[in-house]
């Protein structure tokens, strides 16, 4: 493990033994409250905010009538920006706008992409396909709105990490599915792509307690997946779906310490085996949520300028 990650996954778990006690002696709804809120925490861990020319908070409506807060980071004054649309982790029932906020800054300052964030609804308050249908709504808005955003409607690219990638790529699904905006690329970063829980590196990895644990993330799709459905559904477990045809260039981000690598490389796989142009980083030393903890992890501002570096390849395609 790559000794900033261990150093990482030390801290986390002294904080966790010094919070048993408290957490035994909660119900199911304070303990949500108290992850919550534990997330909200790793925001100082991506290290100090950047300046960005312009950010404006707005909202949409939803599909169900609902208020859909957005944010939009926008690096420079220039019309006919390319578009980021990124889509947050915290397990489908925690993470926000701000959870996200410090890497997206960086990310829109280096990519030179105007990147759309979203508060999409969470679990268990809102099960599937409640979030779902919020990014859906929130691509169709980018898509259609380019000439308010001065925006290029040619070039959206569609992002997220963890759970966030699970809807990331489902959302290009959807948009396949229903002849929807076209998609030129996607950024998965350690995306869950299979519910079931059933990988190696969950079996080897779950236990460990290397940032994220199997019952903690089997708590989190209870929450999540009504019990009418199946875990295998496309939409749900999109490693699971028949086709895997047509759907927008990835790269697939994966940690050899975290328990989705597994279900990521399998993806990856299947999307070339579908005959979808992939790129595959695979950090062999680190753990899930690097991303967000760059501050105390190198190998996460590192990857946020690698992903600005793919960004401009394809502004340019």
């Amino acid at each position: 493990m790559d000794k900033e990650a261990k150093a990482v996954v030390e801290n986390f778990a002294r904080q966790y033994n010094e919070n048993l006690a408290t957490l035994s002696k909660l119900d199911a709804k304070e303990k949500l409250a108290m992850t919550r809120e534990g997330y909200e925490g790793l925001v100082t861990m991506a290290g100090e905010p950047e300046e960005v020319y312009a950010i404006e908070n707005k909202e949409i409506v939803g599909v169900d009538g609902n208020n859909i807060p957005i944010r939009l980071y926008r690096p420079t004054a220039n019309n006919d920006l390319p578009v980021l649309f990124y889509i947050h982790g915290g397990g489908f029932t925690a993470g926000s706008l701000d959870t996200h906020d410090r890497p997206l800054r960086a990310l829109a300052n280096r990519s030179g992409f105007l990147v759309a964030a979203l508060q999409y609804r969470l679990a268990p308050e809102h099960p599937f396909p409640a979030g779902l249908n919020d990014c859906y709504a929130v691509l169709q808005w980018l898509s259609q709105n380019t000439k308010a955003l001065r925006t290029d409607g040619t070039k959206i690219v569609i992002a997220g990490d963890s759970a966030g990638g699970n809807l990331a790529t489902v959302t290009a699904m959807m948009a396949r599915d229903r002849n929807g905006p076209r998609i030129q690329g996607q950024i998965l970063i350690y995306p869950n792509t299979d519910l079931t829980l059933d990988s190696t590196s969950w079996q080897e990895l779950g236990t460990k307690g290397y940032v994220l644990t199997r019952s903690d993330m089997a708590s989190n799709i209870a929450m999540y997946v009504s019990d009418n459905r199946t875990l295998a559904e496309a939409y749900l477990s999109p490693l699971k779906a028949e086709n895997l045809q047509d759907l927008p260039d990835a790269v697939v981000v994966t940690g050899g310490f975290d328990p989705l690598h597994t279900e990521g490389e399998q993806y990856a796989d299947r999307l070339r085996a579908s005959e979808v142009t992939v790129a595959h980083w695979h950090y062999p030393g680190q753990i899930h949520g690097f991303l967000q903890l760059g501050a105390a992890i190198p190998q996460g501002d590192e990857l946020i300028s690698r992903m600005a570096d793919y960004l401009k390849i394809w502004n340019k395609n």
